[in-house]
């Protein structure tokens, strides 16, 4: 029970903080430079923050989601930060305080939460990763250390964290709605990006870093946010459209509908500006699966129609082709007319004569044009992969390719299973269908770019996963809680 003489000891509390810090900042400021001060200054914060997650692990989960969202465009702004090292200490200090909080509290790890395909699918796929260390071709243990955690190492510990730690539906719930509002700045800052202008680092990006090749185009220009590329927002906007789009339409409140709408909405706008095809892929597939697992004929018939004019309208139609964005959007439908599509067939035909002999791969890390730092020489390196799926095959084999179809594909059909046969309760199915959606889409659109592993959106869709396996303890929650309303009654 919160009593008024808690309440002040905690305002006390806060303001000798507060206070403790300004008075650090004055003196250090002072005394040597502005930056130490704020550094040292902030101290007493990281103390109270990380106080306050022992308290509830929870708020560590949320703290590693917020930090991937925006790492890599903190990177952009500070070059000498390494967003995989920070983002693997992040996770680490995350799983500590989880164990701290347990110990300290007497509390019981829900290990059967993670006992599940799932789990189970990773897990292999991760020691094959892990293995790969051993591979004859690969020519660089750094390459491994970077590309491992990537395709692997944040696919299983992620979903891991999310299975122990968000354990009541309230967590999910919580989630959604921080994801919401990451969503909006993410969309904020690519409005920025087209009205106000690109700033000093995202110019220097462009134009010393050399992305502006596939960022500034003769016909548009493809806005990106604080993500690491167009089509890495692009993608992410489809996804957070279609899920946000979905669960608008079950919220009580008219102000949540309304909000989860505006979300969507913007999310869609994001997605358009960002000029990136193969985000169109991610509604189109994720709606068409949501089609199939609603198992409603209206709505069936609704959402096909919904479709199918979707598809007439961007292939068969030239209406709004003088909006750069959506004719961009359109020329995906009409890969045979576009010249970086045909590139990348040829790539992927001269990439075939390489790998023919080579079935583990030519070594993790070591694929595409990030294989330049460790291997410059190397013939690989010099061929784009472009596609995650591609990028696995250079870098695992044909036999890492397929074991990782596998993988996915095992987890999509568990994922199915639960959600046609273990949700009883409407609501948390209609959340977990827009995650399952969501993330099939992702992964359809991962045959085209490397969006799967990436941050943000790799850590998207490994919690979507999570929350879809524990759809089954939420529905039991939720459930109980009915019955006991009733009895109550």
């Amino acid at each position: 029970m919160i009593t008024k003489e808690k309440l002040q000891s905690e305002f006390s509390l806060h303001r000798l903080i507060i206070f403790s810090a300004i008075l650090l900042i004055v003196l250090l400021g002072a005394k040597y430079n502005l930056i130490l001060g704020i550094g040292l200054a902030l101290l007493p914060t990281i103390f109270y923050v990380l106080v306050s997650i022992l308290n509830n692990p929870f708020l560590a989960f949320l703290w590693v989601n917020i930090l991937n969202y925006f790492i890599m465009g903190i990177v952009r702004y500070i070059p000498t930060l390494q967003g995989g090292i920070i983002m693997d200490l992040t996770i680490t200090i995350s799983f500590i305080v989880f164990i701290l909080y347990v110990r300290l509290n007497n509390k019981k790890i829900e290990w059967k939460r993670s006992v599940n395909l799932l789990n189970l699918s990773i897990l292999i796929w991760l020691i094959y990763c892990i293995a790969q260390i051993f591979n004859p071709e690969s020519v660089s243990v750094a390459a491994w250390l970077t590309g491992v955690r990537g395709e692997a190492v944040y696919f299983f510990f992620i979903v891991l964290m999310t299975q122990l730690i968000c354990t009541k539906y309230k967590h999910m719930r919580a989630y959604v709605l921080i994801w919401s509002i990451l969503v909006l700045l993410a969309v904020l800052k690519a409005l920025m990006q087209k009205f106000v202008g690109f700033d000093g680092a995202e110019t220097r990006w462009l134009y010393v870093d050399g992305f502006a090749r596939t960022h500034i185009l003769q016909t548009t220009i493809r806005y990106f946010s604080f993500f690491t590329d167009a089509a890495n927002f692009g993608s992410a906007m489809g996804y957070s459209m279609v899920f946000f789009g979905i669960v608008a339409f079950i919220q009580k409140s008219l102000i949540e509908k309304f909000y989860y709408l505006l979300v969507a909405m913007m999310a869609g706008y994001g997605m358009m500006i960002s000029g990136t095809r193969t985000a169109m892929v991610v509604p189109f597939v994720a709606l068409f699966v949501y089609i199939l697992l609603r198992k409603d004929f209206k709505k069936i018939i609704y959402m096909s129609v919904l479709l199918i004019g979707g598809v007439i309208f961007f292939k068969y139609t030239t209406i709004l082709n003088g909006n750069a964005e959506i004719r961009r959007m359109r020329s995906a439908f009409h890969p045979e007319n576009d010249p970086s599509y045909l590139v990348r067939i040829e790539n992927q035909q001269k990439m075939k004569v390489y790998m023919a002999n080579r079935y583990f791969g030519v070594g993790i890390g070591l694929g595409g044009g990030k294989a330049k730092r460790y291997a410059p020489g190397a013939y690989m390196s010099q061929i784009a992969t472009d596609s995650w799926f591609v990028m696995i095959w250079v870098e695992t084999g044909i036999v890492g390719l397929l074991l990782h179809i596998l993988t996915l594909l095992m987890i999509l059909a568990g994922g199915a299973y639960i959600l046609l046969f273990k949700i009883r309760d409407d609501d948390l199915r209609t959340y977990l269908m827009a995650f399952y959606s969501g993330l099939t889409g992702m992964i359809a659109a991962s045959y085209a770019n490397e969006i799967f592993g990436q941050l943000p959106n790799g850590f998207t869709i490994f919690t979507g996963m999570a929350f879809v396996y524990l759809g089954p303890y939420y529905d039991k929650e939720l459930s109980e809680e009915k019955q006991k309303n009733l009895n109550y009654e």
